[in-house]
């Protein structure tokens, strides 16, 4: 729980510097609906949890986290956690870190299924709230200040889902409701909360500013496209090579 703390510390730290200005609703629904399909707009699933917020929970007795050079396994005080190659970025989880902890936890045999308390609320949600597993979370916060220093505002509107909300989305679309394909329940990085879908109001492609500035640096904070989709991207680990 200490080391939750430590990385909810951080993305706080983080967040507090990253100012966006408010999102238009009506222009991303809009979009949105005409990029994806004309049913009703599912941001992320389940768009209001009412689960206790895993930030202010992991916040107590939290030991600011001063950066440096560290890894995941690290800031766990695990010494049996495997570590990768030395990555370009600080305050990222390399991809043995996050093997690591995903495997010690089994996450991947509960796609869909994760306590609430497994996950933290990350900044930059279109609309709603967005939750991601604290590896991923650390990863998006230092991604998105790094991006905001560059004029870019990264937003989501997909983060984690639940394993109900996976099967809606996918249901949606055999039903032509949704024209971007969606995974059978229980096979999206999605369910295990190391996906984002990036918007600017429309789902992120060639030609966005905030797509020129993913491809160029996103890999160096661990995160990594998917051929069919040029909005969603996946936490994999720093260190990794394209």
């Amino acid at each position: 729980m200490e080391a939750l703390a430590r990385v909810a510390s951080r993305i706080e730290e983080i967040r507090s510097k990253v100012v966006a200005p408010p999102p238009s609703a009506d222009r991303f629904r809009s979009i949105l609906q005409a990029r994806l399909g004309t049913g009703p707009v599912a941001l992320d699933g389940e768009r209001s949890v009412s689960a206790p917020n895993a930030v202010a929970a992991f916040a107590t007795a939290a030991t600011p986290w001063t950066g440096g050079t560290v890894t995941l396994g690290t800031m766990l005080g695990a010494t049996a956690f495997p570590t990768a190659t030395a990555r370009p970025v600080t305050g990222v989880a390399t991809a043995g870190d996050l093997r690591a902890y995903v495997g010690s936890r089994g996450v991947r045999e509960r796609n869909g299924r994760l306590d609430p308390a497994e996950l933290v609320e990350v900044s930059g949600a279109y609309q709603g709230t967005a939750r991601l597993l604290p590896p991923a979370a650390s990863a998006w916060e230092t991604m998105r200040a790094a991006a905001a220093a560059d004029g870019i505002d990264l937003r989501l509107v997909g983060a984690y889902r639940t394993y109900e909300s996976q099967a809606r989305a996918h249901q949606a679309y055999l039903e032509g409701r949704k024209s971007a394909r969606v995974l059978p329940p229980g096979t999206s990085e999605h369910g295990v909360g190391l996906a984002i879908d990036v918007t600017n109001g429309a789902t992120i492609g060639p030609g966005d500013p905030e797509w020129a500035w993913m491809d160029a640096n996103a890999r160096d904070y661990g995160w990594f496209p998917i051929e069919t989709e040029s909005w969603h991207w996946e936490f994999r680990g720093a260190g990794l090579t394209p």
